[in-house]
């Protein structure tokens, strides 16, 4: 199976994720002059991304693998936290919503697709034995 290797870099404030890259390069976390209570959920914030960006990735390869074109797709992803059992701070679930715009003569590959990506892509699809991960997909023209 295939690896995938970053590393974490902190110098006081200043945190750097080195990706190794060529699109992302290194992520810089600087806190300095941000006020602690401001601080918080940068880690969520990853996770959010991570999942948003995986499953539209595959959702376009998805449209394109079967002949469709679109114009864009948009999409915001709803990271939700609460306890466990013990009290602890967990992620509890993720709820996707995307919009594919797109000629709606392409509808018929875009209800297949919709079925197909309920299951998620690589990173999610990883989530769901851990909390629910829900996708509302929309078609526009």
């Amino acid at each position: 199976m295939a690896q995938v290797i970053v590393s974490y870099d902190r110098e006081g404030e200043k945190q750097t994720i080195h990706t190794g890259s060529q699109v992302l390069g290194d992520i810089d976390i600087n806190y300095e002059g941000v006020p602690e209570d401001e601080r918080g959920g940068t880690a969520k914030q990853f996770l959010a991304s991570a999942a948003l960006y995986c499953f539209c990735g595959a959702l376009g390869k998805a449209l394109e693998t079967r002949g469709a074109t679109y114009e864009r797709i948009t999409g915001t992803a709803t990271l939700e936290t609460g306890l466990d059992e013990k009290k602890r701070a967990r992620v509890t679930g993720i709820a996707l919503e995307v919009t594919v715009h797109m000629d709606e003569e392409y509808g018929f590959i875009f209800d297949r697709v919709e079925k197909i990506m309920q299951q998620g892509c690589l990173v999610t699809a990883s989530l769901h034995n851990a909390f629910p991960v829900t996708y509302k997909l929309h078609l526009e023209d």
